[in-house]
C-alpha cells in the first residue's frame, strides 16, 4: 500500500453519523467507545509493510486492542513517531522507517527491536523492557538514548537489559 497516507479506523463511522438524523448521531456517538473495542478486540499482532507514506497509526492501535501482543512496522518512512501504546505487551519491531524519531510510552512492551531508523533520537517510556535487539545499521545511533534505557532497566529491575545484534 505505498500510497496510504492516513489510518483512521473509525473516522468513516464519525462522519456518517454527522450527516444522520437530528438525534441519531448523538446515540451512535455514546456507543461509540463500545464500537470500537468490537472492531478488533481479539487482534494480537499487527504488521504493516511498505506503507512509506502512512504519517501515523490510529491511536487505538495498543489502547483499544487490548490483547495486542506483536506490532510490527516496516518500510513505514514518514511515521515519526510510535508512542503511547500502553497495552501492547511483547513486541515491537522496527524496521526500515527511516523518519522515525521517537518511541515513548510504550511500557508493557518486554522485547524492541530496531534496524534501518538513523533517525530514531529519542526512546523512553518502555518500563517493561527486557531485552533490546539492534540492527548492524544501529549500533552507534542510540548513545543518546542507550544510557537512560540501560540507567532506567537497572534502577526497575535490578539487572542490565539484555542487548543483542538483530538483523
Amino acid at each position: 500500500m505505498p500510497n496510504w497516507v492516513e489510518w483512521s479506523i473509525f473516522e468513516e463511522e464519525v462522519a456518517a453519523d454527522e450527516q444522520g438524523e437530528d438525534g441519531v448521531d448523538e446515540i451512535r456517538r455514546e456507543d461509540a467507545p463500545s464500537s470500537r473495542l468490537r472492531l478488533v478486540p481479539r487482534l494480537l499482532e499487527l504488521y504493516l509493510h511498505d506503507c512509506p507514506k502512512l504519517r501515523d497509526i490510529p491511536q487505538q492501535i495498543g489502547k483499544d486492542t487490548t490483547c495486542l501482543k506483536v506490532l510490527g512496522l516496516r518500510e513505514l518512512n514518514n511515521l515519526k513517531a510510535v508512542e503511547d501504546r500502553p497495552v501492547l505487551s511483547e513486541l515491537l519491531v522496527i524496521e526500515n522507517c527511516e523518519g522515525l524519531e521517537r518511541i515513548c510510552n510504550v511500557p508493557q512492551v518486554t522485547e524492541l527491536r530496531v534496524g534501518g531508523c538513523p533517525n530514531l533520537s529519542h526512546v523512553d517510556g518502555l518500563g517493561s523492557l527486557q531485552r533490546l535487539g539492534l540492527g548492524k545499521d544501529m549500533q552507534e545511533i542510540p548513545s543518546c538514548w542507550m544510557p537512560g534505557l540501560q540507567e532506567q532497566h537497572q534502577r526497575l529491575h535490578g539487572e542490565d537489559l539484555d542487548v543483542y545484534t538483530w538483523l
